[in-house]
C-alpha cells in the first residue's frame, strides 16, 4: 500500500565494490568523458521515489510538496558538494551540464560584440553555444592547451588586456584528463571585471571542487560520469544572479512569486523552467527520443540494440539547417534549410525542433 510519506534516501548505503557494480560481469568501465554507469543504489533510490510519486500523483497535494522538498534537498546537497554549504539559493537544477552551460552562456550579461575567452579543451556542450554567440556577433577566442599552464595563463592575461568580458573553461579537460589552471585564470578574469564560468563535469567526484577556492562566478556539473548517478541530471551554482539573464522561462522560474508577477524567483531557481527530469519521461526532440531508445536494458540479451542511423557530422562541417536532419526520421524540407529556433512549449519546457 502506498503511504503519504516519500521514500527516504539511505544515508549509509552499501558501498562495497560488489554493491556498486552496475556492469555485466564481462564488461569493464573506462571513463571516456561520457557516462559512468549508474550505481545500483542510486538507480534503486531514484526508481523508488519516481514510483511513489506516480502513485500519489506528482501534482496532488502530497506528491507536489514532496517533489519540491526533494528538489530543495538536492540543491542543498549540490551546494555542499561544491564547497558552499548553506548555498542552496545559489543552485539551479538542470537536465545536464549541457543544459546548464547553454543557459549560462546564452545568459551572460555582457554588451553585444564582446570578447569571450575559452579553451580548445572544452566539451562541445560549451563550445557549441559559445560559437553560436560568435555567429551572432561576439568575438570568441579559443586558447590552445599545450600542457603548459604558464602559456595558457599568458594567453588569458592577453585576452583580458584586450577587454575580454567572459571566460569559459573546464577544471578537468574532457580530452586529456589534464587539470587546467582554473583558479589562476578566474583570478585574472575577476581582476579585469570579466565573468567566469567553470565546467566541472569531468572533475566532481574525482578531484576536489570548491567554488570559493576556484573563484568562479558560475560552476556547472552533472549527476552522472564520476558521480555515477542517473542520466538527465545536472545543476549549476551562480555567485551573483545579476551576472546572468534568464533566457528561457517556465512555471518554475516564477514559482515563488505571486500570480501575475513579472519578476523572477529571487534565487537561482529563476533559471529552472519546467519539471526537472521531464525529458526522461516525455522527450520532445527526435534526437532525444532516439538517444533514450538506444539505452540498453540490463536484462536485454540476444537482440540488437536500437541505434540512431547515419554518422555524427563533424562539428567543423555541420550540415545546413538542423544538424540532425540527415539522420532524423521526421525530417521535413525546412529542416534541411533553416536552423530551428528554441521554442518554449505550453508546459514550460523547450525544444529546438521544427516539429513544434
Amino acid at each position: 500500500m502506498t503511504t503519504d510519506i516519500a521514500p527516504l534516501i539511505d544515508e549509509r548505503p552499501d558501498t562495497s565494490p560488489a554493491a556498486l557494480q552496475a556492469l555485466r560481469g564481462d564488461s569493464l568501465y573506462f571513463n571516456v568523458a561520457g557516462s559512468g554507469p549508474t550505481f545500483p543504489v542510486a538507480q534503486r533510490s531514484a526508481e523508488r521515489f519516481r514510483t511513489w510519486l506516480n502513485e500519489v500523483g506528482m501534482f496532488g497535494h502530497i506528491g507536489y510538496a514532496a517533489y519540491n522538498a526533494a528538489l530543495g534537498a538536492t540543491r542543498a546537497d549540490l551546494a555542499a558538494a561544491l564547497g558552499d554549504p548553506g548555498g542552496a539559493a545559489r543552485v539551479a537544477l538542470a537536465q545536464s551540464a549541457t543544459d546548464g552551460l547553454n543557459t549560462l552562456v546564452a545568459g551572460l550579461a555582457i554588451p553585444p560584440r564582446s570578447l569571450i575567452l575559452t579553451t580548445l579543451e572544452e566539451h562541445g556542450s560549451a563550445l557549441y553555444p559559445l560559437r553560436r554567440r560568435a555567429e551572432l556577433g561576439d568575438d570568441l577566442r579559443e586558447i590552445g592547451w599545450h600542457r603548459d599552464p604558464g602559456r595558457l595563463l599568458d594567453d588569458v592575461r592577453g585576452g583580458v588586456r584586450d577587454g575580454a568580458r567572459a571566460l569559459v573553461m573546464s577544471l578537468v579537460s574532457c580530452k586529456t584528463g589534464d587539470v587546467l589552471p582554473v583558479r589562476e585564470a578566474c583570478r585574472l578574469a575577476r581582476e579585469a571585471g570579466a565573468i567566469s564560468i567553470v565546467d566541472v563535469a569531468q572533475a566532481l567526484g574525482q578531484v576536489r571542487v570548491d567554488v570559493e577556492d576556484l573563484g568562479a562566478d558560475a560552476v556547472v556539473t552533472l549527476g552522472h560520469k564520476w558521480l555515477h548517478g542517473p542520466l538527465a541530471t545536472g545543476g549549476f551554482w551562480v555567485r551573483d544572479l545579476a551576472l546572468f539573464s534568464p533566457t528561457r522561462l517556465g512555471w518554475r522560474s516564477r514559482l515563488d512569486l505571486p500570480t501575475g508577477s513579472r519578476e523572477y524567483n529571487p534565487n537561482a531557481t529563476r533559471f529552472e523552467t519546467g519539471t526537472v527530469d521531464d525529458v526522461f519521461y516525455r522527450p520532445r526532440m527526435p534526437y532525444t527520443v532516439g538517444l533514450l531508445n538506444s539505452i540498453p536494458s540490463l536484462g536485454q540479451k540476444g537482440s540488437r540494440l536500437n541505434v540512431i542511423p547515419g554518422t555524427v557530422p563533424s562539428p567543423l562541417n555541420l550540415p545546413r539547417g538542423c544538424p540532425f536532419a540527415p539522420r532524423c526520421p521526421h525530417v521535413m524540407a525546412i529542416c534541411r534549410e533553416e536552423h530551428p529556433p528554441l521554442k518554449t512549449l505550453d508546459d514550460g519546457s523547450a525544444a529546438r525542433c521544427w516539429l513544434y
